[in-house]
Formats: structure tokens, C-alpha cells, sequence
């Protein structure tokens, strides 16, 4: 008898090796890993994984114990031993499909006959009848009608049987694989090369590595224009070799990677006819890195938000001159990076076609209210038609250049002639200004002494008197020479209203307590004596 259970130990031994091996992922308890040893661990009795997992919180120690190594890890307490029996080793993506969007054909359609009789009582109701779930779940799980199918963390590591997918799934035009256990480009071949309708694919949060399965997927991805590769720490050497094989990509999401540093990619002709990228998250910290990929003629739509930039600066002969770089560039996303000076935005004035930018969380903006930030921007770069997802009218266009003007005013008049190192200073900060000149008007400074440039300026409180917020305030800083319409749409802005035109009235601090309506959208303010600390009261 001793024999046999030694035997049975031994079998059991022999099949856990021979189901997992060295580079595996597996799921455990929610977190994901990879196998880096397989095998017995002294004083220990059976067969034991070496896990190195990807949140090194979950580990605890380096793959050493007792003073052997018995594997490497990434962290120093990213690895720690489990038993097979504990480990999901993963399933095919068939099975995941029909995991998700398949059925049990019964009357129930797999509704649990203990929860129904539980929910009868609770609700009082014992002839209760589950008409028609059935039938419901039948539609959902008409597979050859599947187009958008998700799979998300439902250990997916194979492919499943030659041919299958495309026999069960022929109409799937985009297929969400991310957070699986797939670590090989070979297996993502298998799956797509299946798919002949796969428009979109995402990957993001898989381990997989890009030095080995590459070569041998040519025509797998022929139709996939759309690649997400999200939190794969991934370096720009890895994101384009995996792209040599997207022959007709056109959108590239890479965010939250290692791409800190890139490369032009002059041996990478798929890439050159991208359309959208992203690339958030990466830790770029100099804007030379992104003008290596100015060469993208095709480039639409660029997002560098939550990166490390500090400058934008973008070599012309002159400061006049468009660059060459990001011919068809329209969106640039800017977000969340170190920019601290109003010349990085200034600079962006010499993209050819920028007409949609989105520039928050920068430490330029910090010294300026919202609205005058939002003014300042705006005058800076003649193409822009959207802010921050908002539009820009041609009135908030006009009114932030003069305003612009004005700011800047007494500096241009005092320019002379003779000092050419001055003048080149002052056009090198604002390139635009001899054409606002132009279109305007020479500026005039409307006072002389700072103390009276100064009362041009109030401080006004707007206050909600819609019922969802009513009384909320905020002080701003506004020009006394502002138009009524201009106040309405810093209003907008400040209590979120969307399209809705609020109706404004104000309140004198120091005077009367009476509203004074403010019905004439093309009068300044100074027409209605607004003074500081006057309450500008808003309803929609």
C-alpha cells in the first residue's frame, strides 16, 4: 500500500510539472503573476510554484528562501511560493467567449432555483414566473451576431481549437483581450489571425513580451487599424516592433508605458501612416523626444497628457515660420505636465493646423485666474477653435486679443526702433502681436500709473440662484471694460451649464440692494457701474 500512495505522490508530481512551465501566467485570488520556477523547495514535501507576481505588495521575498535562489523577480518582495491547486492557469478564448455571452438551455436560462424561491418569499409572491428569460438569453448568445465582444480578466491564454473562432465568432469587429494571461504575440496571432473582420484590438495589461513570435504573424492583424497596448511596460523599441505587423494601423494607444525615450521611426513605414496616438503617461520629460515624431505627416491627434515636459520649443528659422514638424496635427492633449512658461504656449502658434487643445494642470496656469489663462492661451494661437473641449466663439476670440493687446500694450509702444535687441525679445515672446496690430489697431495704454491700471481690474462675486446650487459663489477678476455677453459666458463656464444662456443681474455692494438687470449683452460693464465687491447674480 506505501508503494502506491509513494507511486500516486510521484504521478501527481510528474503532472504538475508537466502543466506549468517557466514564463506561464497565472491569476491568483485577483492577482496576476508569472511562473519562474517549477519544482520542489527543500524541507517542503510536493511540487511548488515560484510566482513573481506583478503588484510586488503581494509577494514576499526576491525568489530566494532559506538562503537559496531558486528564481529572479523584478522587486525585491515581488515573489513568493504557491501550490498549484491554488493557481488558475487559464482558458481559451473560446471558452471566455462563451463564458460571457453564451447560455444555459433550460427555462431558467441558469437562474439559480434557490434564489427564486428566496425572491417569491421576500416579495410575497408564490406563483411567480420567469417568463421569458429564456428567450432573452437564447438573442444575447446568437454568436455569429457578436460584433463588439469584451473578455476582460477572464484568464484567457490560448486561442482554443484550429479554427474554431472564426467558425463560432465570424462578425467580431472588436475584441477587448486586456488583463488576461496571454504571453505570447503567437497566441494573439491565433486569435486574430481567426477574426478576418478584427477592426479594433486591445491588449492592455498583459505580459507580453515582443523579443520572440513576432516574425512568423505576417497577414494576422491584415484589417486591425485600431491597437491599445495600455500598462505593458512596454519601452518605444518594444511598441514598434510589435507594430511591424499592424499593416493598416491608423490609431495607436500606448499610454502609462516606458516609452520615455523614442526613436523617429524611419524602419517602421506602418507607423508613419498613423492618425491618432497616444502616449500619456509615459514619463517623456523632454519635448525633443515627441519632435522625433514629427515626421508623422499623417498625425491628426497627439495625447501627451500626465508626462514630465517642461518646455515646448520647436526650431524655425524664424519666429514667424510654421514648422515643418506635425504637418497635419489638429488635437494636441497637454495635460498634467511641468510646463512653466507662457513661451511653450507661444510656440504652439507654429503648428501648421492646431485647432483643438487641451492644456490643464500645468504650473503656468497657476498664476492666473481661469478666465485670463483661458484669454491667454487663446490670444497666443491664431487656429484654435476649442479650449479644453469648449469651444471658442468669435467674440471670446476678439475680446481675449484685445484684452491681450491692452496687456502688453505699454511695452510695444515703448519699443524703439534703434534697439533691435529689444524689439527681437518682444517678437520672440509674442509673434503675434504686429498682426493683432494690423487687424485691430494700434494698443493704447488707457493709464499711465500702475495704481490706475489697476482699477481697470474689479473683483465681482457670482452667485447661483438656480435651485440645484443655490448660493454658490465665486470671486473673480474681470475687466470694467468687459461686454455683458462676455461676463454670461464666464458664468457658463463657472457653474457647468452646458448650451443654456444664463440671464445676469447684478447687486451693488455698497448701494442699493435692488437687482439691476444686465439686458444688454453688447455694453460694457463700467455702462452699469459696476464697482468691487458687486454681486453678479445668475439664473437658468
Amino acid at each position: 500500500m506505501k508503494l502506491n500512495v509513494f507511486k500516486m505522490v510521484e504521478d501527481s508530481r510528474n503532472t504538475d510539472e508537466e502543466n506549468y512551465r517557466i514564463g506561464q501566467r497565472i491569476a491568483c485570488d485577483g492577482h496576476y503573476g508569472t511562473i519562474c520556477y517549477v519544482g520542489a523547495v527543500d524541507d517542503t514535501v510536493g511540487i511548488w510554484l515560484g510566482i513573481d507576481w506583478d503588484n510586488p505588495a503581494r509577494g514576499k521575498h526576491n525568489g530566494t528562501h532559506h538562503n537559496k535562489e531558486y528564481f529572479k523577480t523584478l522587486h525585491p518582495t515581488s515573489g513568493s511560493f504557491v501550490r498549484p491547486g491554488k493557481v488558475k492557469s487559464g482558458i481559451s478564448c473560446v471558452e471566455a467567449i462563451k463564458n460571457r455571452y453564451g447560455y444555459v438551455d433550460d427555462a431558467l436560462a441558469g437562474v439559480d432555483r434557490e434564489n427564486i424561491s428566496k425572491l417569491r418569499k421576500e416579495i410575497n409572491a408564490p406563483f411567480l414566473e420567469m417568463v421569458g428569460f429564456s428567450k432573452v438569453n437564447r438573442k444575447q448568445s446568437n454568436f455569429n451576431q457578436l460584433s463588439i465582444v469584451s473578455v476582460r480578466e477572464e484568464c484567457v491564454s490560448t486561442s482554443g481549437g484550429p479554427g474554431n473562432l472564426g467558425e463560432l465568432f465570424p462578425n467580431i469587429q472588436e475584441l477587448d483581450l486586456s488583463k488576461n494571461l496571454i504571453n505570447s504575440w503567437v497566441t494573439v496571432g491565433d486569435i486574430c489571425s481567426q477574426l478576418t473582420r478584427l477592426d479594433r484590438l486591445d491588449l492592455s495589461e498583459n505580459v507580453i513580451p515582443t523579443d520572440e513570435g513576432l516574425n512568423h504573424l505576417n497577414g494576422a492583424f491584415s484589417n486591425v487599424t485600431q491597437l491599445a497596448i495600455a500598462h505593458m511596460n512596454y519601452t518605444w523599441r518594444d511598441v514598434e516592433a510589435c507594430t511591424l505587423v499592424f499593416p493598416v494601423l491608423r490609431t495607436l494607444s500606448v499610454p502609462f508605458n516606458k516609452a520615455s525615450i523614442l526613436e523617429t521611426p524611419i524602419n517602421n513605414p506602418y507607423l508613419l501612416r498613423l492618425r491618432t496616438l497616444t502616449l500619456e503617461g509615459n514619463s517623456i520629460c523632454n519635448w525633443d523626444e515627441i519632435l522625433k515624431l514629427g515626421c508623422l505627416d499623417s498625425l491628426e491627434s497627439l495625447n501627451v497628457n500626465s508626462n514630465e515636459i517642461e518646455r515646448i520649443n520647436f526650431p524655425c528659422d524664424s519666429e514667424e515660420d510654421k514648422t515643418k514638424a506635425f504637418p497635419a496635427l489638429r488635437q494636441l492633449l497637454l495635460s498634467s505636465n511641468l510646463i512653466h512658461q507662457w513661451s511653450s504656449i507661444t510656440e504652439l502658434e507654429k503648428l501648421q493646423n492646431l485647432s483643438d487643445l487641451k492644456f490643464r494642470d500645468n504650473p503656468v496656469l497657476k498664476a492666473e485666474s481661469p478666465e485670463t489663462a483661458r484669454q491667454l492661451i487663446i490670444a497666443r494661437i491664431s487656429g484654435l477653435k476649442v479650449l479644453n473641449s469648449t469651444e471658442i466663439p468669435v467674440t471670446e476670440r476678439r475680446d481675449a486679443e484685445h484684452d491681450y493687446m491692452k496687456l502688453f500694450a505699454k511695452e510695444w509702444l515703448q519699443l524703439s526702433e534703434n534697439c533691435d535687441t529689444a524689439r527681437r525679445e518682444f517678437l520672440r515672446a509674442h509673434p503675434r502681436f504686429p498682426r493683432l496690430v494690423e487687424q485691430y489697431g494700434g494698443p493704447e495704454i488707457i493709464n499711465s500709473k500702475a495704481d490706475e491700471m489697476k482699477s481697470d481690474v474689479i473683483t465681482v462675486e457670482f452667485v447661483s440662484m438656480n435651485e440645484a446650487s443655490q448660493g454658490k459663489s465665486v470671486k473673480r477678476k474681470v475687466l470694467n471694460e468687459m461686454e455683458v455677453q462676455k461676463l454670461t459666458g464666464i458664468a457658463q463656464r463657472l457653474f457647468k451649464i452646458g448650451g443654456k444662456i444664463p440671464i445676469l443681474s447684478f447687486v451693488q455692494s455698497k448701494l442699493s440692494k435692488e437687482e439691476i438687470p444686465l439686458d444688454k449683452p453688447l455694453q460694457q460693464l463700467k455702462y452699469y457701474s459696476i464697482q468691487n465687491g458687486d454681486r453678479v447674480l445668475v439664473r437658468w
